[in-house]
């Protein structure tokens, strides 16, 4: 069989990779194929309680959507959980933001969406470099409303109670608005919980906080039809802190001086990457876009000139 011919060979990183998401779609939310199937694959949670990166919604271990929730859920409960936070470390610096390109579940959603055959657009340089920093902002923000609540938790009990309470939601999962796979496969679901309780629509209208914030993912979403990775490039906490990261990593992209000819005679790669990394502006020996390549390697897969290669160390 003539691979060439089914085009198979070209694109065989974004074959692999969407099989690698699928997987990983499943084992992160399992619970998604319990309710379409109506079966019990609870026994999975002794598998997913050895791997904290990737946690189910429903993993005691998680008690939110991933590993950097449960990070900033424990420092709200006066714990720091240094294991955790050293284990992040340690899979980024080894392995990028391969996790964001590959393995996270709303990395896939919307790839699903940029998939649509729809002509993409790109945001204006100046104004994408600014949207950039939005995600910094949020996770500043964060840390200066938990850590007060994580350091009186045991100084000050009273102070904490009233604290806590009164940040409601952000005490409890200090991510549940601004992490859209928190809000997706928990906060979401415990409100649809809510409403078939209650039999009522209350628990969307009451709020009009959280009201605004499903349209604006709603929209965020459909959104990504013609930003590819929109919520990745300018909201995601987990983007921010791994990008912040992931500058310094053992793995890297690099660009052949001797087989790259430069933007004006191709300039392919940057039009193919989906966060509109100025992949020809970085240097040669190796290149992270400021830490913001998700390691998808559609550069690579799309590179005429076979320039691009994967570097180590």
């Amino acid at each position: 069989m003539d691979l060439k011919k089914l085009n198979v060979r070209d694109h065989l990183i974004t074959i692999v990779r969407r099989i690698v998401q699928i997987i990983a779609f499943v084992l992160v939310n399992y619970i998604i194929l319990e309710l379409i199937f109506s079966i019990n694959l609870i026994g999975l949670e002794s598998i997913l309680k050895i791997l904290p990166i990737l946690n189910s919604p429903r993993n005691p271990l998680s008690n939110g959507a991933g590993i950097l929730e449960f990070i900033f859920f424990s420092i709200t409960e006066g714990i720091i959980p240094v294991f955790l936070i050293g284990i992040l470390i340690i899979i980024i610096i080894f392995t990028a933001r391969f996790f964001c390109g590959w393995i996270c579940p709303i990395g896939t959603i919307q790839d699903v969406c940029a998939a649509i055959p729809t002509k993409k657009r790109i945001i204006k340089p100046s104004r994408h470099k600014s949207l950039l920093k939005i995600k910094y902002v949020i996770v500043i923000f964060i840390v200066i409303l938990i850590i007060p609540l994580g350091t009186t938790a045991i100084a000050n009990p009273a102070f904490y109670l009233d604290y806590r309470n009164n940040l409601g939601d952000l005490g409890n999962k200090p991510l549940s608005y601004f992490s859209l796979s928190e809000y997706i496969f928990v906060f979401f679901p415990d409100m649809v919980r809510e409403i078939f309780q209650t039999n009522t629509l209350d628990p969307i209208f009451s709020n009009l906080l959280v009201f605004f914030i499903s349209i604006f993912y709603l929209i965020l979403i459909i959104a990504s039809v013609w930003y590819p990775r929109i919520y990745c490039r300018y909201i995601c906490p987990f983007a921010a802190v791994s990008s912040a990261i992931s500058e310094y990593s053992f793995l890297k992209l690099s660009r052949s001086p001797v087989r790259c000819v430069g933007r004006t005679d191709c300039g392919i790669c940057e039009k193919e990457c989906p966060k509109q990394i100025r992949i020809l502006d970085e240097p040669y020996e190796f290149f992270t876009g400021k830490g913001e390549c998700n390691f998808c390697l559609k550069c690579k897969e799309k590179c005429p000139y076979d320039a691009i290669n994967i570097k180590i160390g």
